[in-house]
């Protein structure tokens, strides 16, 4: 069994006094991406779905969050984070930062959503989204991740982005700051290719719009960084040096305070 979180980039003697970066897996389940991103100048760690091979099915986000909060409290030293992660990965972020926030353990720096939409709106001609996963995947990887896609689409659909005025979370300050990197292109589509139209996979739904849709939820996101691709093929080996640079950049504007 792997340790989860595991750790993706150890720290140095250049990162000793950096905020380490805690990246949440995708709607795949895994982490496996983070490990092919350049340096990012500070310690990171992956939380990936323990249930990946299993299949179990979470109750609700806020369940998963929980969880990992824990595994966050268990394993790290450092009481000091940045949470980030690349699609539902944004998503457990900012259930995760609003846990430990409550909770006063940990003080989250802020959080980076790599090309996390804002996950609700128009449903009309929707495409369902596919993975695009390299050749030389097995079938049976295949099958996990799709499994772990279905799954993470449910979680999603049944969601409600973390009200961090709520009377629930009494002892809740400020939320942190959130900085999102936004994919510029669309996801391409063969039915929307022969439709002669932009593609509508539901991670495209607010492409048009700068904060790819979280305008609506009233200053959550301080800021936008551009990276190049589509959002399923960011990770891709032509795409891994800006999407490192930009990351890179977003935890320093966040380690210094740059954003608030």
């Amino acid at each position: 069994m792997e340790p989860n979180p595991g750790l993706i980039q150890p720290p140095s003697k250049d990162s000793l006094y950096s905020t380490p970066l805690v990246l949440f897996h995708d709607g795949g389940g895994t982490t496996i991406s983070y490990y092919h991103l350049g340096s990012l100048g500070r310690p990171v760690y992956g939380i990936a779905d323990p249930s990946f091979f299993t299949g179990r099915m979470w109750s609700g986000l806020p369940q998963m969050a929980r969880v990992y909060a824990n595994l966050i409290r268990t394993t790290m030293t450092n009481t000091r984070i940045i949470l980030g992660g690349w699609s539902l990965g944004g998503f457990i972020a900012l259930e995760v930062a609003r846990i430990l926030e409550c909770e006063g353990q940990f003080h989250v720096v802020g959080v980076v959503m790599i090309d996390s939409p804002y996950p609700h709106g128009p449903a009309d001609k929707l495409v369902p989204p596919r993975p695009f996963l390299h050749s030389n995947c097995s079938p049976e990887t295949r099958m996990f991740v799709s499994r772990s896609m279905k799954r993470a689409h449910k979680l999603v659909e049944k969601w409600s982005v973390p009200d961090w005025t709520s009377s629930s979370f009494p002892n809740m300050g400020a939320a942190p700051p959130v900085l999102l990197l936004r994919c510029q292109e669309y996801v391409p589509d063969e039915q929307s290719e022969k439709e002669h139209a932009p593609a509508r996979v539901s991670v495209d739904r607010w492409r048009h719009l700068r904060m790819l849709g979280w305008e609506r939820t009233d200053g959550m996101v301080r800021g936008v960084l551009d990276i190049p691709g589509h959002h399923f093929n960011l990770m891709w080996e032509d795409n891994l040096d800006a999407i490192t640079r930009q990351l890179k950049l977003a935890c320093k504007m966040l380690d210094l305070s740059l954003i608030r």
